[in-house]
């Protein structure tokens, strides 16, 4: 999942849950770099999901998942995730996150792209298109230039709300047997 501009508002939207989580989310919000630890309290005060700040090699289990600030968050394996130095102007990237997913994303794969500045995310959607993975463009963002920029260079992706996207979340859980 990438966000930037407008994030933290369209997350209290997505993340509002009323049950635990079955599997992971991996969160690339661009932020500052000494914001992390404030970022992890107020993505748990939004979402009673356990956050978990990756800075070191780290293997997924349920609950949300942030990079230690000033950090780009990669897929090692299909179920590993690790930081890396910062690749991009902002940080973390999203086109650093989707591009090392991609290897491993199949048809269980969902991917999200929130609203923000410039194109982030755009490159890395395009790989992820090549792919079995299920791609969602938020249709409300607040600051629509990512969204945008992705949907002019992308063929298959679905366009929904925040309130359809955490539906669709919400959703995956119930599939999820742990």
């Amino acid at each position: 999942m990438g966000a930037s501009a407008g994030g933290p508002q369209a997350l209290k939207v997505l993340f509002n849950f009323n049950t635990q989580l079955k599997y992971p989310i991996i969160l690339a919000m661009h932020n500052l770099e000494n914001q992390t630890d404030n970022f992890k309290r107020y993505i748990y005060s939004i979402s009673k999901q356990n956050v978990h700040i990756v800075d070191k090699l780290t293997v997924l289990d349920k609950g949300i998942y942030i990079p230690q600030g000033g950090k780009d968050l990669i897929f090692f394996s299909e179920s590993t995730i690790a930081v890396d130095k910062k690749s991009d102007v902002v940080s973390p990237s999203i086109n650093h996150l989707f591009t090392s997913l991609t290897p491993y994303a199949d048809i269980n794969t969902y991917v999200f792209l929130l609203g923000g500045l410039g194109n982030d995310g755009t490159d890395g959607l395009i790989k992820l298109e090549n792919t079995n993975a299920n791609i969602y463009i938020q249709k409300d963002a607040q600051f629509p230039y990512m969204t945008k920029s992705a949907m002019s260079e992308l063929e298959r992706y679905n366009l929904k709300t925040l309130k359809e996207l955490n539906g669709l979340l919400l959703s995956l859980n119930k599939k999820v047997v742990r």
